[in-house]
């Protein structure tokens, strides 16, 4: 009796299928990494009184928030706050401490998924001291990639007291919007323009005669906007200075490997 031989079955096509699959989804898991950076910021005020002086700062600012925005938050979107910091910048932090020519307003270490200039979102900011319903530092910033990494800045330093000058904050949003493409700060003094009516559909408590209205909701008197509004290209890897005469801004950028995400991701587990 003669036994049936086994069947020979040829695996290699299944092999280089699955060879194909692995490939594949590993190719994705690298483009959904690749524009991963990690952010170390830290903004700064300059405490030498002369530089109160050094300019006339304009008043009158018709400040608003773009619709597309977002904020740090330690969740697992992006922007995601992170506890890490990348020594040189840890270094040049705690040189920044040890000054007294400077007071920090607000550092703040984040992960995110860059995208080009047009798309991306406006980083909320808040820092320094609370007054009434503001903070000394608020505004925001936008962090990009395209050929070159690049920084815009539209940071406002405000001075509260009892005399009150011919200032407005707005207010931070609350929830999001639409989405929509913003040209972002509008220092723009004609009441016609487009800006205006945008600035004033996102103030409708704002009125030239604002002393009564900040008494009324809640808000310090302002002495002094000083408003950074600066754009720069920079390198990943490598420390920024945004500089000026009140305050200024050092940010390092650095790009996140896929080999660096996975472990990061394997660690939280």
């Amino acid at each position: 009796m003669t036994t049936p031989s086994r069947r020979h079955i040829d695996c290699r096509p299944l092999r280089a299928l699955l060879a194909v699959f692995v490939l594949t989804f590993s190719g994705v898991a690298l483009s959904q990494n690749d524009n991963r950076f990690h952010i170390d910021l830290v903004v700064f005020a300059n405490n030498e009184q002369a530089s109160l002086y050094e300019e006339d700062w304009p008043d009158n600012l018709h400040l608003r928030y773009p619709r597309n925005w977002t904020r740090i938050s330690s969740s697992a979107s992006s922007p995601q706050k992170v506890d890490y910091m990348d020594p040189e910048f840890a270094q040049t932090l705690r040189s920044l401490r040890l000054s007294s020519r400077y007071k920090l307003l607000l550092q703040t270490s984040w992960q995110q998924d860059l995208t080009a200039r047009k798309k991306s979102p406006a980083i909320l900011i808040q820092g320094g001291k609370q007054s009434g319903n503001h903070y000394e530092l608020e505004g925001y910033i936008r962090v990009a990639v395209e050929r070159y990494l690049h920084l815009d800045t539209n940071l406002w330093l405000s001075s509260f007291g009892n005399r009150g000058g011919n200032y407005y904050l707005p207010r931070q949003p609350l929830s999001f919007d639409e989405p929509e493409e913003e040209s972002g700060f509008v220092d723009e003094s004609f009441e016609s323009s487009p800006e205006y009516a945008e600035f004033l559909k996102q103030n409708p408590g704002y009125s030239p005669q604002r002393s009564q209205t900040q008494a009324q909701s809640g808000d310090s008197p302002i002495d002094r906007i000083v408003v950074m509004k600066q754009e720069r290209r920079m390198r990943s890897n490598e420390l920024h200075f945004i500089d000026h005469p009140r305050f200024g801004v050092i940010i390092k950028v650095s790009k996140i490997s896929a080999e660096q995400a996975s472990g990061e991701e394997n660690a939280a587990q």
